[in-house]
């Protein structure tokens, strides 16, 4: 949920809880008002009868005066309001009223006072708080969603900029970020916070780049003059059986640990997404000259080859994508068995490859982990397929292991 959404959303909640508070503080406000006012206008009209009573002897005349009633004790009795309706002939219903009675002395009578005074009518009080309180809040919330919508788009805009330069920077760029400053402290210490973060980030990236460039030209330079040296050895005719024996294992580990150094070399470059150029690679193409490349193996191996490749073209970097699928086929057919098939399907969904084989000794969910064989007796170092989940993480492809009975598939979904 967007920020501007979720702080409207707050809004209108704050808004619905403030409703009724607003209609019952004005309900009651507005009842002790009018109270009020109806009292002081009844005391008022009770001070003029006292004094009328006390210079002329009579009760004067008063739009107030409800009613007196003659008392027979001169006890003096505190005045007293309270509510009441009476029934109005003009307007065919109950009216409500304050009345208001207290004592006075006609002469040497005692007498029971009561004025009235018509009250609002405590539905159309409500009902006019109502749409009042309604149309107050239909206001504040217009108010508030147009501010916010402002303020959203002003104070928020460096924001959302800096927010979009993080999305296209990488840690392979060689010039530094730069965020747009703000006005807004929070802002400004947040961009300082990210630039050194991200700065921190992209020279600890180079350091490492630079490390495992010196480290794989440094351990391949002393392999290569192993190997060479080994090759000599072997060659000189001056060794017994022994000593060839544990020259020849020295020869095919040294090339085990240059395979594993490039390897793994090739890994960290994919993801540190050094290779952005794109291609049109034709797979096509592409497959068929792996294939021819390894015939004196398939050869070797009487394998029966079933190849349906429709022209099918894709965008990534050539490199990559020779890789991708050179793993693939080399492992449908290192992995084979003598007098087996090998099955290539090409359109423009997916590529699969289908060999015949026995089950691997790794579990399905660690087949595509690094340093992990299907068969260890196998001359590999286990991180071809770790390799091409790489390459199809990059370019969004999806990397599909099947097996069925003793039939391996992989299968690359291109979309």
């Amino acid at each position: 949920m967007k920020l501007i959404k979720k702080t409207n959303t707050y809004y209108l909640f704050f808004l619905a809880l403030l409703f009724p508070i607003m209609l019952g503080v004005d309900y009651y406000v507005i009842q002790y008002t009018v109270n009020y006012e109806v009292e002081d206008i009844l005391l008022h009209e009770q001070q003029r009868i006292n004094y009328h009573l006390a210079e002329n002897k009579e009760l004067p005349s008063s739009n107030y005066l409800m009613e007196t009633k003659a008392l027979h004790s001169n006890k003096n009795l505190l005045g007293v309001f309270r509510d009441t309706v009476i029934y109005e002939a003009y307007a065919d219903k109950n009216v409500p009223y304050r009345l208001y009675s207290f004592t006075a002395t006609k002469g040497e009578l005692p007498l029971r006072v009561t004025l009235k005074h018509v009250l609002l009518e405590i539905n159309e009080l409500i009902w006019w708080l109502f749409m009042g309180t309604s149309f107050i809040l239909l206001l504040l919330g217009i108010g508030f969603y147009f501010i916010n919508k402002k303020i959203y788009t002003w104070a928020w805009n460096p924001f959302f900029e800096n927010l979009s330069k993080l999305k296209s920077y990488g840690v392979t760029q060689e010039k530094p970020i730069h965020l747009k400053s703000s006005k807004i402290s929070e802002f400004e210490e947040l961009n300082e916070v990210v630039t050194t973060l991200m700065e921190q980030v992209r020279k600890d990236f180079q350091n490492l780049k630079e490390f495992n460039e010196n480290i794989s030209h440094e351990i391949q330079t002393p392999l290569t003059i192993i190997r060479n040296k080994v090759v000599l050895l072997l060659g000189s005719g001056n060794l017994d059986k022994k000593e060839l024996k544990l020259m020849q294992t020295i020869h095919q580990e040294t090339n085990k640990l240059s395979k594993i150094g490039k390897a793994l070399t090739l890994i960290s470059r994919i993801e540190n997404q050094e290779f952005k150029r794109l291609d049109s690679v034709d797979l096509c193409a592409m497959v068929t000259n792996i294939v021819s490349n390894m015939e004196e193996i398939i050869q070797f191996k009487k394998l029966q080859i079933d190849a349906k490749l429709d022209t099918v073209v894709i965008e990534c970097d050539h490199v990559l994508a020779d890789i991708l699928f050179t793993n693939l086929v080399k492992n449908a057919v290192q992995h084979n068995t003598q007098g087996g098939f090998l099955n290539l399907q090409l359109n423009q969904e997916k590529f699969t490859i289908s060999n015949s084989g026995e089950m691997p000794e790794v579990e399905m969910e660690r087949l595509f982990m690094r340093f992990q064989k299907g068969n260890p007796a196998k001359d590999s170092v286990g991180l071809g397929l770790a390799i091409s989940q790489k390459i199809c993480e990059i370019y969004g492809f999806r990397l599909v292991y099947e097996r069925n009975a003793k039939t391996h598939s992989f299968s690359v979904f291109f979309q």
